[in-house]
């Protein structure tokens, strides 16, 4: 089976900075359409998450991941199991508030969200250098 993370990676890196980007702009705006559109967005790279989660998990067991790449390997994998964590959280928050930012607490929710965006994107730094710095994954 082809290692597909690489592939994958770019979805949830998309779909979440977008969803995070219209939430804001939609919570500014007071505008329930884009509101909708980063729910449509925020689900598509929840998924696109797990997905790509689940193929690191396979890659794994393909790549050599050289000895002194070993450690950013394992922080990348770490903040992997949290990114997934976090938008997994927020997801179904969402979805108990009806699909809506919880209208109790939009300040927590849109933190929680920039807080995974940090996880995600320092996550994606760390494969990067794994596969420019270390060539993991690279013949």
């Amino acid at each position: 089976m082809p290692n597909l993370h690489p592939f994958l990676v770019h979805f949830p890196i998309a779909f979440l900075l977008l969803a995070l980007i219209l939430e804001v702009i939609a919570l500014v705006r007071k505008n329930p359409e884009i509101s909708r559109a980063a729910w449509w967005n925020q689900i598509g790279g929840t998924i696109g998450l797990a997905l790509t989660v689940g193929s690191g998990l396979l890659a794994e067991k393909s790549v050599h991941i050289a000895d002194d790449a070993r450690e950013l390997f394992e922080r990348h994998e770490q903040l992997a199991f949290l990114t997934a964590a976090v938008f997994a959280l927020l997801l179904f928050w969402r979805i108990a508030a009806r699909e809506r930012v919880p209208p109790q607490a939009p300040g927590v929710y849109v933190v929680l969200f920039l807080m995974g965006t940090a996880f995600l994107l320092t996550g994606a730094l760390y494969g990067g250098e794994m596969v420019f710095r270390f060539g993991v994954g690279v013949r």
